[in-house]
């Protein structure tokens, strides 16, 4: 396995302006992979629709950037489904710009990074179904979960949502039909990481910056890392610099404006 730098970002919701700054800086850092924990908001629905991601892919193209995402809850997951398929697995958005579905493993540099997106919707009431809002497919099922799992191994898990044993999250008061709902991915996404005890996972949704560590007990750990939202540059991308050999480091990326 070769040494490989690549970063990861948490949400940014259609934001152009962090998109800018964090391809803009890869650029001047010489990385040429960025990984993505989804509500990337690309085709999103409206009367701009398609416009971030025609600039987005501008900024990828003149980086010479690779974006891999996932999905989140705040996706549109009807038309990346649609995508182009790819021989490696992936579905093409644009020349440098691809979805990872859920349950897919792909592989860069001998990194084996799988996707595992997707999340409940706890602001579903306040949305309009087909527009903003797809609840029959926001949510990873057991069905994808299995097949990601048959994929092992997995170095890179990428989720939309936390894994179950992530603590210290802070969220929103809900109601307990709701924090019940919610909380399936959350444990179904945590059976993933039991089952292939990946180097790293990389999760959004929650906002904020967090790690935990699991230790397996045999000298082995994951590292856990939620990532914040386009609204707190300093947490929302890390640079990760995997040598092959020894833990991989992970770092904030210094996203320059």
């Amino acid at each position: 396995m070769s040494a490989l730098r690549f970063a990861v970002a948490g949400d940014w919701h259609g934001d152009l302006s962090i998109a800018r700054a964090v391809v803009r800086t890869l650029k001047c850092e010489d990385v040429h992979l960025l990984l993505h924990v989804g509500d990337l908001a690309v085709r999103w629905p409206g009367p701009k629709k398609g416009r971030f991601d025609k600039r987005l892919g501008q900024l990828l193209d003149d980086a010479d950037v690779e974006l891999l995402f996932i999905d989140g809850n705040h996706d549109n997951h009807k038309e990346l489904r649609e995508l182009e398929p790819l021989p490696d697995g992936t579905q093409r958005l644009s020349g440098q710009m691809s979805y990872v579905p859920r349950g897919t493993v792909i592989e860069r540099h001998g990194v084996r990074i799988g996707g595992l997106g997707g999340a409940y919707s706890v602001d579903r009431r306040w949305r309009t179904e087909g527009k903003d809002l797809w609840s029959d497919l926001e949510e990873p099922t057991p069905e994808e979960a299995e097949r990601l799992i048959a994929s092992a191994p997995v170095d890179v898990l990428l989720t939309h949502d936390a894994p179950a044993k992530i603590n210290g999250l802070k969220g929103l008061a809900l109601p307990p039909e709701i924090a019940s709902a919610a909380g399936r991915t959350r444990e179904l996404l945590q059976s993933a990481v039991d089952a292939l005890k990946p180097a790293l996972v990389f999760s959004g949704h929650w906002h904020q910056r967090k790690s935990h560590e699991l230790d397996w007990g045999d000298g082995t750990i994951t590292a856990m890392h939620v990532l914040a939202h386009e609204g707190s540059w300093g947490g929302n991308t890390v640079l990760v610099h995997w040598a092959g050999n020894g833990s991989p480091g992970v770092m904030p990326l210094r996203i320059r404006s």
